[in-house]
């Protein structure tokens, strides 16, 4: 499978708005995550370390799955699901 990281936004968003995605890294306008681990297992990718938002940072894992050239993004502890993210081009 190929690597998720890069831009990828809301179908309603422009690319400036878009939440992007490093190595072991998660930034959007809402949310700023630094991961001490990842694993990948298919077309699924497991990130685990702190996510700092409005409310402070707390531990999260956070997992990417791509389907269709569309990303969805499952931050399990906070419960927060961000479904049918596309690519921005490079």
């Amino acid at each position: 499978p190929a690597s998720i990281v890069g831009k990828w936004r809301f179908a309603q968003e422009t690319c400036d708005q878009a939440i992007r995605i490093g190595p072991l890294s998660l930034d959007s306008e809402d949310v700023a995550c630094r991961f001490t681990s990842v694993t990948r297992k298919g077309r699924q990718v497991i990130w685990k370390g702190n996510c700092d938002d409005a409310e402070g940072g707390s531990s999260e894992t956070v997992i990417a799955t791509e389907s269709d050239g569309r990303l969805t993004i499952r931050y399990v502890n906070g419960g927060n699901v961000l479904p049918g993210l596309m690519r921005c081009p490079k």
